[in-house]
């Protein structure tokens, strides 16, 4: 994929701008729409002077934003989202953002003609786990408002595709975490959130026993991995996972972090009651990601971890800013 006028929606946020260097280094000319509500300047600052990069303030809601985002543009790579824990809070809204958002981006890519859109879904769309690993034919069965508007956005681009003839792809990366993740508010991730707790010498809480299971991938893995699924036309009209294929519970996470950092996991790791609608097993099945793409994660948890804190220690806020910055129960 070289030399394509892209758009990435979403482009400034976690996943987007990882996506967005990437698609630059190759040569690409890109244009980021992004509200910036989530989104921040700061994880383009490598970038921002880059004479093949634009940027446009706006929202996915508004179909004048989207049209003027996605003009000209070749290639859609749609990732603008609102997050599951904001989705307990306020299902309406992100309802609007992910079904309605998507729906602008699907008609104006219609319209105008595009090569191809690629739909970034969520492993949420599986829910708990109905057997391991989950491959591409595990049943939908979203278990938050957030994994339902997901199965939603994933079924209308898949009709778009089959009403219209609309090229897409949609890949489902697991749990990413890495540099430019959320701490901060009800978009705070649990690898984020803990390390930011445990930077203060304040407890890692689990919400639940811990024994949940995630299928972790570093963010940087997971952007090479989309762009590799994008510039391969046998993806085409497929869903496909992004994953490692590596299973890790709660706890280990927590255990891992407190190494870290030298601290005891017994007397730093707490439990509190379960979240809503959290979902007790994941393992993702990544053979068709593999085959496809002949691209292996390399990056192990031990390592995205150590990377993470790294990210963290580099960030302009003290230890106590970012905790300041951080809500605990994020969904209440």
């Amino acid at each position: 994929m070289k030399n394509k006028n892209i758009v990435v929606t979403g482009g400034a946020g976690f996943l987007g701008s990882h996506l967005v260097r990437l698609l630059i280094e190759k040569g690409n000319k890109v244009t980021i729409l992004d509200d910036f509500s989530h989104g921040k300047e700061m994880h383009l600052k490598e970038i921002a002077n880059n004479s093949n990069l634009k940027i446009i303030k706006g929202d996915i809601t508004n179909l004048d934003d989207v049209k003027k985002a996605f003009e000209n543009c070749q290639i859609v790579f749609h990732l603008a989202v609102l997050d599951l824990r904001q989705s307990i809070k306020e299902p309406q809204r992100v309802n609007d953002v992910i079904v309605n958002g998507t729906l602008n981006c699907l008609n104006v890519s219609r319209n105008n003609n595009i090569e191809l859109f690629v739909n970034c879904s969520s492993s949420e769309v599986f829910g708990t786990a109905q057997y391991i690993p989950m491959d591409e034919k595990h049943p939908l069965l979203p278990e938050t408002p957030y994994a339902a508007s997901k199965v939603a956005q994933d079924m209308y681009t898949f009709s778009f595709g089959r009403t219209y003839g609309l090229p897409w792809t949609t890949v489902r990366p697991f749990n990413m975490y890495g540099p430019n993740s959320h701490w901060q508010g009800y978009r705070g991730e649990l690898i984020p959130k803990m390390i930011v707790r445990a930077m203060n010498k304040k407890p890692l809480v689990i919400f639940g026993e811990g024994n949940q299971t995630r299928d972790f991938i570093y963010v940087e893995d997971a952007a090479k991995g989309v762009a590799e699924i994008a510039s391969n036309k046998n993806s085409l009209y497929k869903s496909i996972n992004i994953c490692t294929g590596k299973e890790t519970s709660i706890r280990k996470v927590a255990e891992a972090i407190c190494d870290e950092f030298s601290l005891v996991p017994k007397d730093y790791i707490q439990k509190q009651a379960p979240r809503p609608g959290d979902v007790m097993r994941h393992l993702g099945d990544n053979s068709n990601f593999e085959q496809l793409t002949g691209y292996t994660p390399k990056t192990t948890l031990e390592e995205g971890i150590n990377k993470t804190i790294s990210w963290f220690k580099s960030l302009p806020f003290t230890p106590e800013e970012l905790l300041n910055q951080e809500v605990l129960r994020s969904w209440e």
